[in-house]
């Protein structure tokens, strides 16, 4: 996998919205504009690309723009990193459009989740890290204060070229709810405590680069060029959580299913799943994870559960293509190597 250099104090990170235009709207500019400042506040310039902010019909309307606008922040060399300011639906669209070779000739600090899953998985097949990781106005826009957590594992993994090393869950969870409204701005989100990674099935340690991203996501690019092939899925540990709309258990069944009958279980090192947002149906898809693993006679997989990354606030940020180790047995997932170079 190629790296990109690190990020450093002072350096220049580009806004873009490969996926929902929201961060544009009129009635969110406000965020967008808070989540910039708190970005700046950390040391670190800010560049909005040009037609970022321009709104969701635009966006919707303009695949291959965004895709341009995405190519633009790799090849500008007053770029260090790429912020996305949301997820979506449809990122996928913009993929045919992206410019492979500006991209390797200019490999750089990618950061997204959740709907931007099909184009870290691009990235991915183009042999490059991305970053799985906090999004502007969900996480760089939080209210009062910024999350520690989210910060400090951010900037550990893409400002370090040393193992970034064991990850532990937050102590922490932000409710999720309050609606983005200016007049909300001042009110900090409730928080309640979190615990330790959860038990799911198998046992055992073992090894292999990250790969994986939203389930949702996942789900809606089967059958797509889009989607890794086998090979790409061997000896990897996979990453999965679950997004806000909280897909009920028999579909997260159903699903889970299919990627059996396609022999991804037969061939990953293990299993980590997410923290779902709010905690809602952890349970249920800890029940069917464990239920699917038994019916593809993959007891002995080593699989966890309650990681905090994704659609969590706050969250950690997974390297695709980094080595881990991922253990049942002692209930902890690290990441053995650095995901960026001088």
């Amino acid at each position: 996998m190629i790296k990109p250099h690190k990020l450093k104090k002072g350096d220049t990170i580009a806004i873009v919205s490969p996926s929902s235009g929201l961060a544009g709207e009129p009635q969110i500019r406000w965020r967008t504009e808070q989540g910039i400042a708190n970005i700046q506040a950390l040391g670190y310039r800010v560049k909005v690309m040009d037609n970022s902010l321009n709104g969701i019909a635009w966006n919707f309307e303009h695949p291959k723009e965004r895709a341009e606008i995405l190519t633009a922040a790799f090849a500008d060399p007053e770029v260090q990193a790429i912020l996305c300011t949301i997820g979506g639906y449809e990122s996928v669209r913009i993929i045919p459009f992206l410019d492979d070779e500006v991209i390797r000739q200019y490999p750089k600090i990618f950061i997204g989740y959740s709907d931007i899953t099909p184009l870290h998985l691009h990235m991915y097949k183009l042999g490059i890290t991305s970053f799985y990781g906090p999004a502007l106005l969900t996480d760089f826009a939080e209210n009062v204060e910024l999350d520690a957590y989210t910060v400090d594992h951010l900037l550990a993994v893409i400002g370090d070229t040393q193992p970034i090393g064991a990850i532990s869950t937050s102590d922490t969870v932000r409710v999720f709810g309050l609606r983005w409204d200016e007049d909300k701005r001042h009110i900090a989100r409730e928080k309640m405590p979190n615990g330790d990674y959860m038990y799911i099935s198998g046992q055992g340690t073992v090894q292999g680069q990250l790969i994986g991203g939203c389930f949702d996501s996942l789900d809606k690019l089967r059958g797509t060029p889009y989607f890794p092939n086998l090979d790409q899925f061997k000896g990897k540990i996979l990453f999965l959580e679950t997004s806000e709309v909280q897909v009920d258990p028999m579909s997260f069944e159903e699903t889970l299913r299919a990627f059996g009958l396609m022999g991804i279980y037969d061939v990953v090192a293990g299993i980590v799943l997410g923290r779902p947002q709010n905690g809602v149906h952890q349970e249920a898809y800890h029940d069917k994870l464990r239920l699917i693993m038994k019916e593809f006679h993959q007891e002995a997989r080593p699989v966890i559960g309650n990681a905090s990354f994704g659609h969590n606030e706050p969250k950690c940020t997974l390297p695709y293509g980094v080595q881990a180790t991922l253990s049942a047995d002692a209930l902890s997932l690290s990441i053995d190597e650095a995901a960026v170079v001088d």
